[in-house]
């Protein structure tokens, strides 16, 4: 388990660090805030992402057995926050890669005419515990759900590269 503690701090460090660059970078800053209509849905649609896989943990948990309904609530806020952490995160570092081959003029359209970039870094450990668990969970309780909120959340770098243009 060292290997897991090790990428769990080199997320967590690494977020620290992104966090900081936003604050000192007036380049990304104004990348962002020229973007903002396309931002705000895809923040939309991994708050929606979020709290089904929350949810879906709480009436998974609390329909096996009544008392395992507090633990569930008890533990939703933090798969809430973890998985929205990781989908900001994901989406964040694929964003700045963008804003940087933006700003140097390296933008490649792929196929479709869409330029989706490089595959950002992704802490699988907390993707894993917080995203995939949950996602698999809520494919028990509402398989339908489950398969558009994943078609949802994987065409959102998909649909925002080809706003963007």
């Amino acid at each position: 388990m060292p290997s897991a503690k090790l990428q769990l701090a080199r997320t967590f460090a690494d977020a620290r660090e992104f966090a900081a660059r936003l604050q000192n970078s007036t380049g990304f800053q104004e990348y962002l805030r020229a973007r903002l209509v396309l931002l705000v849905p895809a923040g939309l649609v991994f708050l929606l992402i979020s709290v089904a896989c929350a949810a879906a943990m709480v009436i998974v948990l609390a329909d096996r057995h009544p008392l395992l309904a507090l633990p569930a609530l008890v533990f939703a806020p933090l798969v809430l926050v973890g998985s929205l952490f990781v989908q900001a995160y994901v989406f964040a570092s694929w964003l700045e890669d963008r804003a940087i081959a933006h700003a140097l003029g390296r933008r490649r359209p792929g196929r479709w005419g869409i330029d989706m970039g490089k595959l950002p870094p992704v802490p699988w450990v907390l993707a894993a515990v917080f995203v995939f668990v949950p996602l698999v969970l809520l494919a028990f309780v509402a398989a339908p759900a489950a398969l558009v909120l994943l078609v949802m959340g994987l065409a959102t770098p998909v649909v925002y590269a080809r706003l963007d243009g």
